[in-house]
């Protein structure tokens, strides 16, 4: 049945490569061999040291190390060994007197973002082994809850989302010492359960309880952000959204247990949903696309991770894999941005690594 699997995915690939312009015929060679890989994939770690359920997840971008947040109220830093067989917690980050519901590694600077039902987020400097973090700042703009944290690719600002309806843009100094809110982001009419930035384009995506996300153009010192576009299409709240790294594709993982691809224009004022994914038996909880080849993954209340295989230009996607293992929700996952590695966080205290 693999074999037969992987023959239908050649044969769809290659002869559609003129639906990926940018992609050479060996290119589109070297994704179905990553493809392939990527239905074999098996948990090869499990770590075990929360008290509590596994909130958030996040893998460092260049170091072997990996965040996560838990219910226990602390965020914990583990370094693994290159293939992710191996994983030792060396950092307990505790600060937060409620819930880490996110956890986020800066792109460059050694600064991790944590945010909390405590109302606050905090960011944390660590060492080069992670094996010591201080707190070095805690951002308290927010009345409610904050649901999600996450980083600009390049710039020094934060956006959070909470509970109060919001989003806010933090502008910080490299040492984390010092963070200054700069925008605040008012439209949703509910929650805000998640924040992303795109990485190249000046773009905010957000995910609410209201049922929509909606796309932010983002000024050039961040001290400002535009609603240009709302997204209505999940039945139920939108948990998690997630921006493609190079191509114009947002996913949303929603309550009405789907995610949904949507393509947008360059400036983001136009969005328009190109597939559903529906598969899972139980609320999408979590969604990320991987770094380079056309794959996604969503994680679910139904206790599993699944990976879809999704065309060039979005419209079409396909489960080639569920990751099955945890004995509770799935509530967090993350590609590793330059290895073959995948991680889940669960409802029932532990974090799976898959490759």
């Amino acid at each position: 049945m693999k074999s037969h699997l992987s023959v239908i995915l050649a044969k769809k690939l290659v002869g559609n490569v003129r639906l990926y312009p940018r992609f050479p015929r060996f290119h589109v060679q070297k994704i179905l061999t990553r493809l392939h890989y990527f239905q074999d994939i098996k948990c090869v770690a499990t770590l075990a040291w929360h008290r509590d359920s596994v909130l958030s997840v996040a893998f460092h971008p260049t170091a072997p190390l990996l965040a996560t947040g838990s219910r226990d109220n602390t965020a914990k830093l583990w370094r693994f060994s290159a293939d992710g067989s191996a994983a030792t917690c060396v950092a307990t980050l505790a600060g937060h007197s409620d819930h880490v519901l996110s956890v986020a590694f800066h792109p460059t600077v050694p600064l991790l973002a944590t945010g909390s039902l405590d109302h606050t987020a905090k960011l944390w400097r660590f060492s080069a082994d992670g094996s010591a973090a201080t707190c070095v700042a805690t951002l308290t703009g927010h009345s409610s809850d904050v649901y999600s944290v996450a980083f600009h690719p390049t710039a020094l600002l934060l956006a959070i989302g909470s509970r109060d309806k919001t989003a806010k843009l933090w502008r910080f100094s490299a040492d984390g010492l010092a963070a200054t809110c700069v925008a605040t982001l008012a439209g949703h009419s509910s929650s805000v359960l998640s924040v992303a930035f795109h990485q190249t384009a000046p773009l905010l995506a957000t995910g609410s309880c209201d049922n929509t996300a909606k796309l932010w153009k983002i000024g050039p010192d961040g001290s400002a952000a535009t609603c240009v576009a709302t997204l209505a299409g999940h039945s139920d709240w939108v948990n998690s959204v997630a921006f493609h790294p190079t191509a114009p594709l947002l996913t949303t993982g929603s309550e009405d247990n789907t995610a949904k691809l949507w393509r947008f224009s360059a400036e983001g004022s136009e969005a328009t949903c190109v597939a559903t994914l529906a598969g899972h038996s139980n609320c999408v909880t979590s969604v990320a696309f991987h770094p380079t080849t056309p794959l996604l993954t969503t994680g679910s209340e139904d206790n599993t991770a699944k990976l879809w295989r999704f065309s060039a230009e979005g419209s079409e996607a396909t489960c080639v894999a569920t990751l099955a293992g945890h004995s509770s929700s799935v509530y967090s996952v993350a590609f590793h941005p330059t290895a073959p590695l995948l991680t889940t966080g669960s409802y029932d205290k532990t974090v799976r690594l898959w490759r």
